[in-house]
């Protein structure tokens, strides 16, 4: 599991530790194998600097993150890379590579000091983009792609790293109503069948609810709580995070969907 301890997340606002901005003093939580948690709030809520902590992209201001009972901080870049598989929000800009080449830089970890695939990486590679459905895109160009299409291919070059922990910061804001459908199947089925944990922020409200385990529900003020999808949905909890009108509407569309 991944372990949070008395983490404070937040910027230095200088070189000096002395000087910075939390963001939240968060409770110590948990991140369990075959477990999905979706991460949400409004914007400027520190959804996306609390993943970039739980992946060492940035350092906690206080506590510490672990991993199967390793401090993050112990270990190496490729060991990590073997655990924690990142989407972020925005793709990265990356040019005169194809959507294969960039799903198969997914084997890294995995592979010797120049990098070669051997046929087990090229079978995982080619069974990542099946599984995203990206066949289509895996001789274009990455950078001629669209932002959707590139989300995916990211996606995949997650999927072919192979890790127990899949960390996504709003994965799903560039696809089509269809495309977060299947992703939202593709996930869960990580979850269920292979008993990855991940943890995804969104700003889609009804999709978290539908398919988490488990939500954490962050606010700009600093205020966050752990609960069940059931839970924000028959407390005030809805209400004091995302307002009233937000909270009748969901309350409504889920009343009505039942």
């Amino acid at each position: 599991m991944i372990t949070l301890k008395g983490v404070s997340t937040g910027y230095k606002i200088n070189k000096s530790q002395k000087s910075c901005r939390i963001v939240h003093s968060l409770p110590d939580l948990k991140i369990n194998a075959g477990e999905m948690i979706c991460l949400i709030g409004m914007n400027g809520s520190g959804k996306s600097t609390l993943i970039r902590t739980i992946c060492r992209l940035q350092t906690p201001l206080n506590g510490s993150v672990y991993i199967d009972d390793a401090n993050v901080n112990s270990l190496s870049d490729k060991a990590l890379s073997k655990k924690i598989g990142v989407v972020l929000s925005t793709p990265p800009d990356i040019d005169n590579i194809t959507a294969n080449d960039v799903v198969a830089m997914g084997r890294y970890p995995y592979t010797g000091i120049f990098g070669k695939l051997n046929e087990i990486d090229y079978n995982i590679v080619t069974a990542s983009i099946h599984d995203i459905g990206i066949e289509k895109l895996s001789d274009k160009l990455f950078s001629e792609l669209s932002d959707g299409e590139k989300q995916k291919v990211m996606i995949a070059k997650t999927l072919c790293q192979q890790t127990p922990y899949i960390m996504m910061d709003e994965p799903m804001a560039f696809l089509d109503y269809s495309s977060r459908i299947e992703m939202s199947k593709l996930l869960q089925m990580l979850t269920s069948k292979m008993n990855k944990a991940v943890l995804l922020s969104t700003h889609n409200l009804e999709l978290a609810i539908e398919m988490a385990d488990k939500l954490w529900v962050m606010n700009t003020s600093g205020g966050f709580v752990e609960c069940t999808p059931g839970k924000l949905l028959t407390s005030s909890l809805l209400a004091d995070y995302f307002g009233s009108d937000t909270a009748n509407w969901l309350t409504q569309h889920f009343r009505f969907e039942k």
